[in-house]
C-alpha cells in the first residue's frame, strides 16, 4: 500500500526480466534514445520547462472549450480554503469517471466541438458540476454531497454524459455506480465527512498535516477511503488491496502480490495539484511512482526498449495475466530510468508526475498513433476500468 512497495515489486520483476526469465526482452540501451525524445516533447510543449504536474486539470485545459474558464470565473472570489473544497469536489468524481470510454462515444462542448476519449469524459464530467449534478442544494451548484451522488439515476447520468443508442459510453452503469458507492463511502466514514460534503477530504487532509500535505499521505488516505468502492480482489486483515495482483516468479514455487494503484495514484497527482492551485504546499511528490498505464506502457513496447517474447503473445489479456503484470511493473520500472535520464539531459531535477506531463505519456500516444491509426494500446486488456 506505498510507492516503495510498488517500486521494489518492479525492481524484482525488471531483474528477472534482465535475466532471460520474463515475458519481454529489455532493451536497455534504446532508453537513451527514448529520453532524447521525452526531452524533444518537453522543449516543444514547455519551452520554459515550467511544466504543470500529470493531472485530471489538463485535461479540462482543451482548446476551443470555456467550461474551465468558467469554472474559474465562478470560483475567482473564493477563500483559499473554500477553492480546494470546490476543487476536490470537482476532481474526484472527475478522475473517478475516466476509465476508457469506447471508440465511438464523443461529447459535444457548446461551442460545437466533438471531444472523446479522456479529454471528452474530463469536460462531460466538468459540465455536469457546473450545472449542479453532483450536489442537493440547488442553491450551491458547486459541490459534491452524498445526497446527490447515492440519488443520482441512469437517466440523468446518461443525459450529462451524453450517452445513447447512437453515442454509447463504454460501461456507463459501472461509471453510475462508482459515483453512488463514492456516495455511500463519504455517508460511512462520517468523521472525515462530517458535512456529506465530499470536499471534507480536503479539511482532514490540511487540518492533519503540519504546514505541507505529503503526497504519500494523500496516497494512503485514498488507498484506505475508497477501497471498499472496488471490486474485491486480494483482502488482507479486512483491507481490499484494489490494484494488486498475484504473481508467481518463474522457476520458483512461491507467490507475491504485485502493486501498482494506478488510479489512485493518478487521483494524488490531481488532488496535490488542486491543493496547490488553492495556495496549499504540497510535499513529497517525487516519492510517487510512474503510472502503469497503457500510453506509458506502450512507450517502451514502441520505442523498442521491450519487446514482447513470441510465446507469450495472445490476441487480448486479462488484467491479472501474468504478461500484463510484468508489463506494468516493467513500466513503473522503466519511467524511473527515464526520468533520472531527462532530469540529467534538461540539467534539473523533474519529478515524476512532471516528466510523465511533459513527454514520456504525450510521446507515447505519439508513437502509438504511428502504429495505429486509433492509437491503440499495442497489447489489448480486458478490463472493467475499475483498475486502481
Amino acid at each position: 500500500m506505498s510507492p516503495t512497495a510498488i517500486r521494489d515489486c518492479a525492481t524484482q520483476i525488471a531483474n528477472l526480466t534482465r535475466r532471460g526469465d520474463g515475458a519481454f526482452r529489455l532493451d536497455e540501451s534504446r532508453l537513451e534514445m527514448v529520453a532524447k525524445h521525452v526531452v524533444d516533447s518537453i522543449h516543444q510543449k514547455y519551452p520554459t520547462i515550467d511544466i504543470p504536474l500529470h493531472s485530471r486539470w489538463r485535461h479540462f485545459e482543451i482548446e476551443g472549450t470555456d467550461s474551465l474558464q468558467r469554472f474559474n470565473n465562478l470560483t475567482a472570489e473564493c477563500s483559499t480554503m473554500e477553492l480546494a473544497r470546490t476543487g476536490f469536489d470537482l476532481i474526484v468524481p472527475s478522475v473517478l469517471l475516466d476509465a476508457g470510454a469506447g471508440p465511438s462515444w464523443r461529447f459535444r462542448t457548446s461551442s460545437g466541438a466533438l471531444l472523446s476519449r479522456s479529454e471528452g469524459l474530463a469536460i462531460a464530467s466538468l459540465e455536469m458540476f457546473l450545472s449542479g449534478s453532483f450536489s442537493s442544494d440547488p442553491s450551491q451548484p458547486l459541490r459534491t454531497d452524498a445526497s446527490a451522488l447515492v440519488e443520482l439515476n441512469l437517466v440523468d447520468f446518461a443525459e450529462g454524459m451524453q450517452s445513447s443508442e447512437d453515442n454509447p459510453l463504454i460501461g456507463l452503469n459501472n461509471r453510475l455506480l462508482l459515483l453512488q458507492q463514492l456516495g455511500r463511502v463519504i455517508q460511512r466514514e462520517s468523521k472525515i465527512f462530517p458535512t456529506g460534503r465530499l470536499s471534507d477530504l480536503a479539511d482532514h487532509l490540511i487540518n492533519t498535516s503540519t504546514t505541507e500535505v505529503s503526497a504519500t499521505y494523500i496516497l494512503s488516505t485514498i488507498l484506505r477511503l475508497l477501497g471498499p468502492m472496488w471490486p474485491q480482489r486480494i483482502v488482507v486483515s479486512g483491507i481490499n488491496l484494489g490494484d494488486a495482483w498475484r504473481y508467481s516468479p518463474p522457476n520458483e514455487n512461491s507467490e507475491t502480490v504485485v502493486p501498482f494503484h494506478k488510479l489512485s495514484q493518478w487521483l494524488t497527482y490531481s488532488i496535490a495539484e488542486t491543493l496547490l492551485r488553492s495556495g496549499k504546499a504540497v510535499c513529497d511528490i517525487e516519492k510517487l511512482t510512474g503510472l502503469a498505464e497503457y500510453r506509458n506502457g506502450g512507450l517502451f513496447i514502441d520505442s523498442g526498449v521491450l519487446e514482447l517474447r513470441q510465446e507469450f503473445a495472445k490476441p487480448s489479456y486479462s488484467i491479472e495475466n501474468r504478461t500484463i503484470i510484468e508489463w506494468r511493473a516493467l513500466t513503473v520500472y522503466l519511467l524511473d530510468r527515464i526520468a533520472e535520464r531527462v532530469s540529467s539531459l534538461l540539467g534539473r531535477e523533474l519529478s515524476l508526475p512532471r516528466v510523465l506531463e511533459g513527454g514520456t505519456w504525450h510521446v507515447g500516444r505519439e508513437l502509438a498513433y504511428e502504429r495505429s491509426p486509433t492509437g491503440e494500446s499495442p497489447l489489448h486488456i480486458n478490463t472493467d476500468g475499475t483498475v486502481f
